[in-house]
């Protein structure tokens, strides 16, 4: 054995005993008070070394247990806030589906009505010149077409999709023509009462004597096809 330790290990029995002679030849309430402050001491190095850090670290630990638990919380209430807002969105369209599908049908039904009621546009030039022709006192002086205008139908283009056009065309035709005012007035008035109308943009009158009047109109149909009525100007 190291003779440095067996002289420590001499020297720590021989002051245990001397202490242990001492502490017994004192009274017994004497070494009550000294025993219970031993305790207290050890108590307190133990509160010190290892209760009250232990406790505080726990406390921690159970506070960022309970801000883990309602962050958790609180992404599942929005989740299922974002969940039910979704299904009513779903909802909301499944039920405007079928009001938009109507709407359509009788957007497209009121379009062919009223294309319906309107000249065609490949048939326009031909039913003026037709009804021209019927009276032998006029004379067709020019007769000149407009390129076609875009006229927008819908602003949602989900809806071409769905069978509505995206748009129509205007196709003008202007013409001049010569002749009797009377029989002026009567041509415009036959083209009036076709049963198929046009519609109208102007009327221009021009009298020069000794020369017949002359009429400059400009009607317009619309037609979903855009090629032109391929009339020379």
């Amino acid at each position: 054995m190291n003779p440095e330790w067996t002289q420590w290990w001499s020297l720590a029995t021989m002051k245990w005993r001397q202490g242990r002679r001492l502490f017994d030849a004192r009274l017994l309430n004497e070494r009550r008070l000294i025993i219970v402050a031993l305790l207290a001491g050890i108590w307190m190095i133990f509160d010190a070394v290892w209760l009250t850090p232990g406790f505080k670290a726990l406390q921690e630990v159970r506070k960022r247990q309970q801000v883990a638990q309602a962050a958790v919380e609180a992404l599942q209430t929005d989740m299922q806030r974002r969940v039910m807002d979704n299904l009513h969105q779903q909802k909301q369209a499944e039920e405007e589906i079928p009001q938009v599908q109507a709407r359509l049908e009788e957007g497209r039904a009121e379009l062919t009505r009223q294309q319906a009621l309107l000249v065609p546009a490949n048939e326009m030039a031909a039913l003026l010149r037709g009804l021209l022709e019927q009276n032998g006192q006029l004379r067709l002086i020019r007769m000149r077409t407009q390129a076609p205008e875009e006229v927008p139908l819908v602003s949602n283009p989900s809806s071409v999709t769905m069978g509505l056009p995206a748009m129509l065309y205007r196709h003008r035709i202007e013409m001049t023509v010569a002749g009797p005012y009377i029989e002026l007035l009567r041509w415009v008035r036959d083209v009036e009462g076709m049963p198929r109308k046009l519609m109208w943009d102007g009327l221009e009158l021009d009298v020069k004597a000794p020369a017949p009047p002359e009429l400059s109109v400009s009607v317009h149909t619309y037609s979903p096809d855009r090629d032109a009525l391929e009339i020379a100007p």
